[in-house]
């Protein structure tokens, strides 16, 4: 081999390790193009990490817009293990962790999935999954389809809820027929009504809402109402002095209507609205949620009291404001 060609190989080899050299009298310096491999351990860092999923039970919203058809979203986590009940909330943390609603709707929401349907204080059957609808709200739980499967004649309300099969308590499924308002709560109403607001103000009071609510032990219904002056039941801000009341009475035949639960909002001037109205009521062990709407200036949002016999009500959680998952079961998602 000439001297050249002895040259030319030794620049080679050094290119090839990324060296400096001498030759010559000049200065050159040789650099390996290519970047140095990455440790194997440095590629995983670069995937985002899991989110974790609940491990708890969850609780279902189910709206029930015609006979058969039901649309399904989770609304709360059944948090708890200690012997009592707490409602946890629900989030899609869709920048942190992309994978997360796909795995999350494989795990809660996947075709086949069989939930206990319940409403009215009872189990009326049962929601059988079928599919998953998309949804544009980042991040709320994805809205699923499926097929409600209740008993004959069995008259649904436009909401109901639902828990994992097995998990509401009730061993099969019961009609539970749908009640109205009775003469004695009509007549009744106003009277506590200004009873509860008091003042000189306590008869422009108007009725909102008022429904028939089965009390635990009672053989006939109590109620719970709305009465409000200068506010409604919608999203907005209440009127200037706005007075909000919500209550729930019981039925005792030698005392007539009994309150057993109130919430009384005075608004001055600024103040956030805070207006509630009953939806229903559900039990799971011993263990009863009265679940209302609470309207604001903004949304209306899920409001719900957990209770076990003998507790007094008030209000244990509230849905995370931007969900609103009872407009979207109604309005679409």
């Amino acid at each position: 081999m000439s001297n050249m060609h002895r040259a030319l190989a030794v620049v080679t080899m050094i290119a090839a390790s990324g060296c400096q050299v001498d030759w010559g009298g000049g200065h050159i310096a040789l650099e390996n193009p290519a970047p140095p491999p990455a440790p194997a351990d440095a590629e995983a860092s670069l995937e985002p990490e899991q989110v974790p999923l609940p491990v708890e039970p969850l609780l279902y919203a189910v709206g029930l817009d015609r006979p058969g058809h039901a649309r399904v979203t989770p609304l709360a986590r059944l948090a708890g293990g200690d012997g009592a009940l707490r409602l946890g909330e629900i989030s899609i943390p869709a920048t942190e962790d992309p994978s997360f609603r796909s795995r999350f709707d494989s795990a809660f929401l996947a075709p086949g999935t069989e939930l206990d349907l319940l409403a009215r204080g009872n189990r009326l059957g049962s929601v059988l999954l079928e599919g998953r609808e998309d949804s544009s709200a980042v991040v709320c739980p994805s809205i699923a389809v499926g097929r409600a499967l209740v008993v004959p004649n069995q008259d649904l309300p436009a909401i109901a809820f639902a828990v994992p099969r097995g998990q509401s308590g009730f061993a099969s499924a019961a009609r539970v027929p749908a009640a109205s308002p009775t003469r004695s709560m009509t007549v009744a109403g106003p009277v506590l009504a200004e009873r509860l607001i008091g003042g000189d103000r306590a008869f422009l009071a108007r009725l909102q809402s008022l429904s028939p609510v089965t009390l635990s032990g009672d053989t006939l219904a109590g109620m719970a109402a709305t009465w409000m002056i200068d506010d409604s039941l919608a999203v907005g801000p209440p009127g200037r002095d706005a007075v909000s009341l919500f209550f729930m009475a019981r039925f005792e035949p030698t005392r007539g209507f009994i309150p057993i639960w109130e919430e009384l909002r005075r608004y001055a001037d600024g103040e956030a609205k805070e207006a509630l109205e009953f939806v229903d009521w559900i039990q799971l062990g011993t263990h009863r949620l009265d679940i209302l709407r609470q309207y604001d200036a903004s949304s209306v949002r899920v409001a719900v009291s957990v209770t076990d016999p003998g507790e007094d009500r008030a209000i244990s959680w509230v849905e995370p404001s931007g969900c609103a998952a009872l407009d979207r079961l109604a309005g679409g998602s």
